[in-house]
C-alpha cells in the first residue's frame, strides 16, 4: 500500500520545511550582522590607530628637522673654526 499524503499533511510538510529554512536564513542573517559591526569596530580601531601613527611621524618629522637645524648650525661653526685654524696657520 502506497502511502498518499493529504492536502493538509502535504502543506504542513511544506510549511514546516519553509519554517525550517526561514529560521536558518534568519540565523544566517543575525550571524552576518555580527560580523559587519566587528569589521566596522575592527576598522573603527585601525582607523583611530593610522591616526595615532600619522601624529606619531608627523611629531618624529619635526624632531628631524630641528635636528637638521642644530646640525646645520654645528656645520657652520665648525666651518668657522676650521677657517679661523687655517688663518692662523698661514
Amino acid at each position: 500500500m502506497l502511502f498518499n499524503p493529504t492536502p493538509i499533511e502535504k502543506l504542513s510538510t511544506l510549511t514546516n520545511d519553509l519554517l525550517n529554512k526561514y529560521n536558518s536564513v534568519k540565523e544566517e542573517l543575525d550571524t552576518l550582522r555580527q560580523e559587519m559591526v566587528s569589521i566596522r569596530t575592527q576598522g573603527e580601531t585601525k582607523e583611530e590607530e593610522v591616526e595615532r601613527l600619522k601624529n606619531e611621524l608627523r611629531a618624529k618629522d619635526a624632531e628631524l628637522t630641528e635636528k637638521n637645524s642644530e646640525l646645520a648650525e654645528k656645520d657652520a661653526e665648525i666651518e668657522a673654526i676650521v677657517a679661523k685654524i687655517e688663518s692662523l696657520l698661514g
